[in-house]
């Protein structure tokens, strides 16, 4: 009889015991993580996990990680940023502007720190007052134009010859939509000529080189698109295109895209690395209770340029001595 009454007691507590750890899992901070690129350890999903990581964020001991890759397809943003929802997370972080609409498309409520896109899109998320945020959603934008502009004119004193430049760019982004015609008027400056070419991404980038390869084009400007320049693939193509041609390349890509490592010209990208660090920041105080609306958007503003002295030396030129003095790699 004393054992009966010992297994019964020892069960219950058992029991209680259970419960009490199935009430804590169920109470630890929800993250959901929505990340229009691929799994990678390059990408800003996980450069966020491990940022999170310093702070002390471990996943299953005192936060829950919920993530959704879209494998740099954006149509399917909108229905993973809807799953996420639904777990109801207590904030929600993503990236790149189709990743900061599909986010805010699929909830009013849950805070969003979202980051980087550009001005012009945080302004309609966020509103005018950027450094108070006036809806769910916070982070950090990007000046894409200016970067863009920065990265032709690097790229004119790169190889002074070029003058008419194919700017690749995806037209699934919104961002792109008044391409090449918003860098108009830094282009005639500069003595370029734009010439816009669509592209989908994997799905059609062997076609629109080869349409390209007959183009009167002596340079191109691959846009800072996770469909393009994101996915490796589609990157590599692009750069032995250029390499094959003779054509001096430039992306304004961040450097988790290694544009220049892989062997395009010049790159000038906003360091990944830095902005997850800092997003991360932001999900740990809206975790510990802070409002989107006293997180005041950041403009990233800590960029670096990348020089392949080698493609340089295959495509015959000399990169000046302003442009090398400038650069945070050189490579060689």
């Amino acid at each position: 009889m004393n054992r009966r009454i010992f297994l019964v007691c020892w069960l219950c507590l058992a029991g209680i015991g259970w419960q009490a750890q199935a009430r804590g899992a169920a109470d630890l901070p929800r993250l959901a993580i929505l990340s229009p690129d691929p799994a990678s350890k390059r990408g800003g999903a996980f450069l966020l996990i491990e940022a999170l990581r310093e702070l002390g964020y471990v996943d299953g001991q005192n936060i829950r990680l919920d993530t959704r890759f879209a494998e740099n397809r954006l149509d399917l943003l909108p229905a993973l940023a809807a799953e996420l929802v639904n777990g109801q997370p207590d904030v929600i972080f993503t990236y790149n502007t189709a990743g900061a609409f599909a986010a805010a498309g699929a909830t009013r409520s849950i805070p969003i720190v979202a980051g980087p896109v550009a001005e012009e899109t945080m302004a309609q998320l966020a509103g005018n007052n950027l450094a108070r945020p006036v809806a769910n959603v916070t982070g950090f934008t990007t000046n894409a134009r200016g970067q863009d502009e920065k990265c032709l004119q690097l790229l004119k004193e790169a190889a002074p010859d070029a003058s008419r430049i194919a700017v690749l760019l995806t037209p699934d982004n919104p961002v792109w939509r008044d391409y090449p015609n918003a860098l108009k008027p830094a282009a005639d400056q500069l003595g370029l000529v734009l010439i816009r070419v669509e592209s989908h991404g994997a799905d059609d980038i062997d076609r629109v080189l080869g349409q390209l390869a007959s183009a009167a084009i002596d340079g191109l400007f691959l846009v800072g698109d996770s469909t393009l320049v994101g996915d490796p693939g589609v990157r590599a193509r692009v750069i032995a295109f250029a390499r094959d041609r003779r054509l001096p390349s430039a992306s304004a890509a961040t450097t988790a895209n290694a544009f220049a490592g892989d062997g395009g010209l010049l790159q000038l990208g906003w360091e990944l690395g830095y902005l997850v660090r800092r997003a991360a920041e932001y999900v740990d105080r809206i975790i510990h209770g802070a409002r989107p609306s006293e997180l005041p958007v950041e403009r990233q503003a800590k960029f670096q340029l990348l020089v392949n002295l080698n493609t340089a030396k295959a495509l015959g030129l000399t990169i000046p001595p302003s442009i090398l003095g400038r650069a945070d790699e050189v490579i060689e």
